[in-house]
C-alpha cells in the first residue's frame, strides 16, 4: 500500500469520528439555544452558535464543555464566554481555551460580575505573546488565583506589556517560567517580578551593546531562576536590583558579578542578594580587588550567614572611603593589602575581621599601610586578645592598647606624625612665610610628593631608621621639600604675581611647545613629510593653501589650544600621551630642582638632605623587577 493510500485510509477512518464530534457540538448548542427565552437573545445565540460551529472540532468541543461548566454557575457568564469564544478560538488552542475558561470559572465562583467582566474583556493582548509562552502564562495565573484573584487578573491583562518589552521569545518564556516558580510561594512577588521586567530589560538595552545585552540578560535570567528555586519571592528583589548592581559596569564585569552572586546562593537568598549589590559597588570602585574581596567573602562565609551579610554590607563603605582619600593607584594597592590582611584575621575570627575592615579607613588616615598590617597581625597574637570579645574591641579601636599599638612609638613603630606635626608646621611657616596645613598620607613616599601649595602631605609615621632623631630629620627634609615647592614656584600659575613672571613665561612656553608637539595634526604632517613618496601620491595631493589662509588657520589653532588663564604645571603635563608617567618623571626632576635650590638657600639643611638622598639611593628597587613603563622613571635615580 502506498503512502497516499495509507493517508486516505486514515482520513476515511477519522471522518466518522469528526462527523460525530461535529454532530455532538451541534446538539449541545441546540439544547442551549432552546434554553434561551427571549427572541433577541435566541438570535444572538444562534449567530454565536454558527460561529462556534465553524471552528475546528477540538476547539468547538472545548468551547461547549467550558460553557456548560459556566452555565452551572451563571447563565450570564456562560453567554459572555460564548460571545468571546469564537474570536479567542482563532488564537488559542483547545487546551488554552480550557485554561482560559477555568480562570473565568474560578472568578465566577468568587463573584459573578468579575467573571462576566473577565470574559467580556476577551483575549486581545494574548496575540502579542508567542504560542510557546502562553501555556506558562495560564499556569502562572492559575497559581496566582489560588492565592489572590485580583493579582491573577492583573497579570493576565498586563502580560502583553511584558511581551512587548521582551522581544526574544526564548527569554520571554524564561521570564514566565521564573514567574511560575515564584508564584508557588508568593503571588505578589511573582507579579512584582513581571511588572519590573520591562524596566530591567530597558536598562540592559541602555547600558550594553546588542551582543553583550543578550549575554547579560540571559545570565541575569539564569541567576534569577536559581534565586526562585532556592529563595522564592526573594528572586523578585534580586531581579529588581540588577539595574543598580550592574550600573556603569562592562559586560564582562556584569557577567563576573552575576556568576559570583550565584555561587553564594547555597548560603541563602539574603546572602547572595547582598553579595550581588555590594559586588557591583566594589567593581565600580576597585575592580582590580574584586577577586581578593570574593576570597575574603568565602573565608567569612564559613563562619555563618550573619557575618557574611555584615561583611557584604560593610565593604562598599570601606572602598568608598579609600577612594575619596587616595589616588587610583594608591586605592587599588591599599585596598588589596587591607583585604588580604583582613582575610587572615577572618580565618580566626570573622566578626573581628569585620571590625578591622570598618576601622581601616580611619586607621590608615593616622598611619602607614605597613604599620596597619603589623597592627592587624599583632592583634591575633598580642596578650589579652585571646578572648573573642577583647579581640573584637581591639580591631574596633575601642581600647587604649589598640590605639597605642596602631600609632605606637619608639623603634618598634617609628615616629608618628601627630607627635611632630605642630613643630613641622612652624618650621614650614618659618621658611615660606605662609600658614599651611599638615595632613597624613597612608603610605611612605619614595620621593617627595608634589602637593597643592596649601597642604603638606607627610607619612602618618616614619620608621625608616631605628632612631627617632633620624626619623625626625627625614620628616624635616620632606617638610622642607614641600616648603621649597611653595617658595620656588612649583605651584606658579599663569597670570600670577610679578615675582613669578619668569616662571609664568617658562610655563607658557612649555605649554605651547607641548601643544604643538603632540597635536595630532602635526604628528600626521610629520609622518607625511618623513615618508613622502611612500604614502603620498603627488598626483592626488591637495592644493596648497594661500599664505593668508594658512595664517588664519594657524591663529585659530593657537586660540583653540591656548593655555587656560589660571593653568599650572598640571595643564602642561596633561598634554603628554602618558600623563601618569609624565607626572612621575616631572615630580622626580622637580624634586631634584627643589633639592638644589634648598642646598643653596639653606646651607644648614645639607646634612639632612645628604642623609635622605643616600637612604633613597640604597633602597631603590632592582630595575629588572619593575614594569617596563616605570623603567625610564627609575633610571633618573
Amino acid at each position: 500500500m502506498t503512502e497516499r493510500e495509507e493517508v486516505s485510509k486514515t482520513d476515511t477512518e477519522d471522518e466518522p469520528r469528526r462527523t460525530d464530534e461535529a454532530r455532538s457540538v451541534e446538539e449541545s448548542l441546540g439544547e442551549r439555544l432552546r434554553a434561551v427565552a427571549g427572541v433577541a437573545e435566541r438570535r444572538s445565540f444562534a449567530r454565536v452558535a454558527r460561529e462556534i460551529g465553524s471552528l475546528p472540532a477540538d476547539r468547538a468541543r472545548a468551547v461547549v464543555e467550558v460553557s456548560a461548566q459556566l452555565a452551572a454557575l451563571s447563565l450570564r457568564v456562560s453567554m459572555e464566554f460564548l460571545r468571546a469564544a469564537p474570536e479567542a478560538a482563532r488564537l488559542l488552542e483547545a487546551e488554552e481555551l480550557r485554561a482560559w475558561g477555568e480562570l473565568g470559572r474560578r472568578l465566577t465562583m468568587a463573584d459573578t460580575e468579575t467573571g462576566a467582566g473577565f470574559f467580556a474583556a476577551g483575549t486581545p493582548g494574548l496575540a502579542d505573546i508567542p504560542p510557546g509562552a502562553r501555556p506558562l502564562l495560564f499556569q502562572l495565573c492559575e497559581r496566582q488565583m489560588s492565592l489572590s484573584t485580583s493579582i491573577a487578573v492583573e497579570t493576565f491583562r498586563t502580560a502583553h506589556e511584558v511581551a512587548r518589552a521582551v522581544t526574544d521569545a526564548s527569554m520571554l518564556t524564561s521570564v514566565f517560567r521564573i514567574a511560575v516558580e515564584i508564584a508557588r510561594r508568593s503571588a505578589r512577588h511573582s507579579a512584582d517580578f513581571l511588572n519590573s521586567a520591562p524596566a530591567v530589560f530597558a536598562d540592559f538595552e541602555k547600558n550594553f551593546g546588542a551582543v553583550d545585552r543578550e549575554r547579560v540578560a540571559r545570565a541575569s535570567l539564569e541567576l534569577t531562576e536559581a534565586f526562585a528555586a532556592r529563595a522564592g519571592g526573594m528572586a523578585s528583589d534580586a531581579w529588581a536590583a540588577l539595574p543598580a548592581a550592574t550600573a556603569s559596569l562592562s559586560a564582562e564585569q556584569a557577567l563576573a558579578l552575576l556568576d559570583n552572586a550565584g555561587t553564594f546562593l547555597e548560603r541563602g537568598g539574603a546572602a547572595a542578594l547582598h553579595v550581588l549589590l555590594s559586588g557591583g559597588e566594589v567593581l565600580r570602585l576597585a575592580p582590580e580587588v574584586f577577586a581578593d574581596w570574593t576570597e575574603l567573602l568565602r573565608v567569612v562565609a564559613e563562619h555563618g550567614n550573619a557575618v557574611l551579610v555584615a561583611l557584604a554590607r560593610t565593604s562598599p563603605n570601606f572602598f568608598r572611603a579609600l577612594a575619596q582619600r587616595a589616588g587610583r593607584g594608591d586605592t587599588v594597592e591599599l585596598s588589596r593589602r587591607v583585604v588580604r590582611v583582613v582575610a587572615e584575621i577572618a580565618r580566626v575570627d570573622a566578626e573581628a575581621a569585620i571590625s578591622c575592615l570598618r576601622s581601616a579607613p580611619s586607621a590608615l588616615a593616622a598611619t602607614t599601610v605597613e604599620q596597619f598590617e603589623r597592627w592587624a597581625r599583632e592583634g591575633l597574637t598580642q596578650e589579652g586578645t585571646a578572648d573573642a570579645r577583647r579581640r573584637r574591641s581591639y580591631y574596633a579601636l575601642e581600647t587604649r592598647r589598640s590605639n597605642d599599638a596602631l600609632r605606637g612609638g619608639g623603634a618598634a613603630y617609628g615616629l608618628g606624625l601627630e607627635e611632630v606635626a605642630q613643630t613641622l608646621r612652624f618650621y614650614v611657616e618659618g621658611l615660606t612665610g605662609r600658614a599651611v596645613d599638615v595632613a597624613p598620607l597612608a603610605t611612605f613616599m619614595e620621593e617627595s610628593r608634589i602637593g597643592d601649595g596649601r597642604t603638606i602631605q607627610l607619612p602618618a609615621s616614619v620608621a625608616e631608621f631605628a632612631d627617632d632623631a633620624l626619623n625626625f630629620r627625614l620628616y624635616k627634609v620632606l617638610a622642607a621639600h614641600a616648603a621649597g615647592q611653595i617658595e620656588f614656584g612649583t605651584h606658579a600659575r599663569a597670570g600670577g604675581d610679578e615675582t613669578q613672571t619668569e616662571i609664568n613665561h617658562e610655563l607658557r612656553a612649555a605649554f605651547d611647545a607641548l601643544s604643538e608637539l603632540y597635536d595630532p595634526k602635526n604628528a600626521d604632517a610629520r609622518d607625511a613629510f618623513a615618508l613622502d613618496g611612500y604614502i603620498n601620491d603627488p598626483a592626488n595631493s591637495e592644493r596648497a593653501l594661500s599664505p593668508e589662509e594658512e595664517a588664519r588657520r594657524a591663529r585659530d589653532e593657537r586660540a583653540r589650544r591656548a593655555m587656560p588663564a589660571d593653568a599650572d604645571y598640571r595643564a602642561a603635563l596633561a598634554l603628554f600621551p602618558d600623563a601618569g608617567l609624565a607626572a612621575r618623571i616631572f615630580g622626580t626632576l622637580e624634586n631634584a630642582r627643589i633639592d638644589r635650590r634648598l642646598r643653596h638657600a639653606y646651607r644648614g639643611l645639607a646634612r639632612d638632605l645628604d642623609l635622605v638622598r643616600e637612604h633613597l639611593r640604597t633602597h631603590r628597587p632592582p630595575v629588572m623587577s619593575l614594569p617596563v613603563q616605570l623603567v625610564p622613571f627609575e633610571l633618573l635615580f
